[in-house]
């Protein structure tokens, strides 16, 4: 009975043990080949913080530390950020060929850097404050320019971008929540910024499909996009707790990157390796290539230059790697252990990972265009500059919609500098239909009312705030619009223009919300960054001036003072003077003991 009894405590202890070891955290890597041998990995962490108390009046943030990243605690309280959301962003997203973007655009963003939080205040002068804080606070911890943001480049979303956190639709009726955005489409994301990123997760890169995660790696891709986004999730009572949904998305193109990892100096070809079209000449010295080969076989550890070091040991479920592929044409084997103890396991859709070994993913195929049904988005959009003078252009920006029987509503969301100054009643609308006609509207024609159904506008401020610009556009089905309207470029002072001014100001990427059929949005997606060029003035000029006013100074100083100090006399005058010099006769008299030195050391 008693050996029962201690049975019974030690498989107690062990069961409190293993429970108090796991916490609300997940991780997933889903693996996606793309077509011409491209392939997207998508990183999902999620992981929530214990409960929390908003509005208590002592220091609560102490307690919701497990896996939730402490150096988010202090800021999220301090701003009062009841959400925040977060994008890195590089390189160009394939719609035409890849499809959708990873989650329906809901964690991506446009190139760059792009910032939006939810703030709650008691007027809009404390929710700017607040929000200049955020992220002044975020710039440091994430290695990023956000420091350089002010209300000069921040705007309110009235119509994309709305919170959906429970705490949104539970908000104290004396309490206001100010939405606020903003972006540098000119910051350079690199490795400074995917190292933050690895340390607030609770393996910190050392274990877990995180490991898979070098910057090496991630920055040498086709595309990249890094996401965080918190959201603060409430019960009745205002019981609340922090949710972190934390994603990084790329896109590798197979044979580039396993070049790279096999010749890390870049070398020519060898002629014997060259792929020629065999139907057309080729020799020593000409060759036509042919297409990239279709059949190949790769695994994790070529493309990412490591393993994945076994699993997650606190995460409430276990990590997981999914494979969508199509099973016709591509194998997927989990490669587990090493050397001698290699186990090869087919892979059908999803495989949890180990704890204790590493895990390899060897994929091989016989036609790698063959991939899973990819789905295209439901609008295509593309945006350019118009016009070449230096003080004023255009924008035209093309919607097209790819379904043939549905209309798609979408929100235009496009924030411009100060110092593009636009002009509404330029805008017109152009509709080109299915059989190619078209037909164009102004703004003010009553019948674009069937394309434009609402629109919001808030005109710059002179260094003070950007142009804000929001339309509700309704695509008609399988037709395309067209926008275009004009803007004149203002002057800048000669300290507001940026380094290496002649290259451009980039524009912020337009934000294209699709609205479903109950009114939420379903698909997300930014167009690419526009480059505007201004009036540059010569820098160089005030240096040339400088130069040359100090020069002319100089010259014309040594012969005046010369006039002033100096007078012109003839050789015996000059020799008459000196001999009556004081300084003269001193000389001399040294020369006479100089040379009286010189006799008595002779005869010595």
């Amino acid at each position: 009975m008693l050996l029962q009894s201690i049975w019974t405590l030690v498989l107690l202890a062990c069961s409190v043990d293993a429970t108090a070891n796991t916490y609300p955290f997940k991780e997933r890597l889903d693996l996606t080949p793309l077509p011409r041998n491209n392939l997207l990995a998508s990183f999902n962490f999620e992981l929530d913080s214990n409960d929390i108390q908003l509005y208590s009046d002592g220091d609560s943030i102490s307690t919701h530390y497990t896996v939730f990243p402490r150096s988010f605690g202090p800021i999220l309280k301090t701003t009062r950020a009841r959400e925040l959301h977060l994008r890195f962003s590089q390189g160009w997203w394939d719609s035409e060929v890849w499809g959708s973007l990873p989650r329906n655009g809901s964690t991506a963003g446009g190139t760059g850097v792009e910032i939006w939080s939810l703030i709650e205040a008691d007027d809009k002068a404390q929710a700017l404050e607040s929000w200049v804080k955020l992220v002044n606070s975020l710039s440091g911890l994430f290695c990023a320019s956000f420091n350089f943001i002010d209300e000069s480049i921040t705007t309110y979303p009235v119509k994309t971008l709305q919170p959906y956190s429970s705490f949104y639709q539970k908000v104290q009726p004396e309490k206001q929540l100010y939405l606020l955005r903003s972006a540098l489409p000119r910051e350079p994301i690199c490795t400074e910024n995917l190292t933050p990123f690895i340390k607030i997760l609770p393996a910190k890169g050392k274990a877990g499909i995180s490991s898979l995660l070098n910057g090496h790696k991630v920055f040498n891709s086709q595309w990249s996009s890094m996401s965080i986004d918190i959201l603060t999730e409430c019960d009745d009572s205002l019981i609340c707790n922090y949710n972190l949904k934390q994603a990084i998305d790329v896109v590798l193109n197979v044979p580039k990157t396993i070049d790279r990892a096999l010749n890390p100096i870049p070398k020519p070809t060898p002629g014997e390796e060259l792929r020629c079209d065999q139907s057309k000449t080729h020799n020593v010295f000409q060759c036509f290539p042919l297409g990239e080969k279709t059949d190949m076989s790769w695994d994790l550890k070529t493309l990412f230059g490591t393993t994945i070091n076994g699993g997650s040991s606190i995460s409430s479920e276990p990590s997981k790697v999914c494979a969508h592929v199509n099973h016709e044409h591509w194998k997927v084997y989990a490669v587990t252990g090493t050397g001698d103890d290699e186990k090869f396991t087919v892979v059908d859709d999803c495989a949890d990972l180990d704890v204790k070994s590493t895990t390899n993913f060897l994929f091989s195929t016989d036609e790698s265009n063959n991939v899973v049904a990819l789905n295209k988005p439901p609008v295509m959009t593309s945006r350019s500059l118009t016009g070449h003078s230096q003080d004023s252009g255009g924008f035209r920006t093309d919607f097209a919609n790819i379904s043939e029987d549905k209309d798609v509503d979408l929100v235009f969301f496009e924030t411009l500098p100060w110092f593009v100054r636009i002009f509404l009643h330029t805008m017109d609308i152009t509709i080109t239909k299915p059989d190619k006609s078209t037909v164009t509207y102004s703004i003010s024609d009553p019948l674009s009312e069937t394309v434009l159904k609402q629109i919001y506008y808030s005109p710059a401020v002179d260094r003070k705030a950007p142009t804000h610009l929001e339309l509700l556009l309704r695509i008609p089905a399988g037709c395309s619009v067209t926008l275009n309207y004009q803007f004149d470029k203002s002057m800048l002072l000669y300290a507001e223009y940026p380094p290496d001014a002649n290259h451009g100001f980039e524009i912020d990427p337009a934000v294209i919300s699709v609205i479903g059929e109950e009114g939420n949005e379903i698909y997300h997606f930014r167009t690419t960054t526009s480059l505007l060029t201004l009036p540059t003035p010569d820098f160089s000029m005030p240096y040339n001036v400088i130069i040359l006013t100090s020069t002319v100074m100089s010259l014309a100083f040594g012969g005046i003072f010369n006039l002033l100090v100096k007078r012109v006399v003839t050789q015996e005058q000059a020799d008459s003077l000196a001999k009556v010099s004081p300084l003269y006769r001193v000389s001399e008299k040294l020369g006479r003991v100089r040379t009286r030195i010189r006799q008595l050391l002779g005869r010595a």
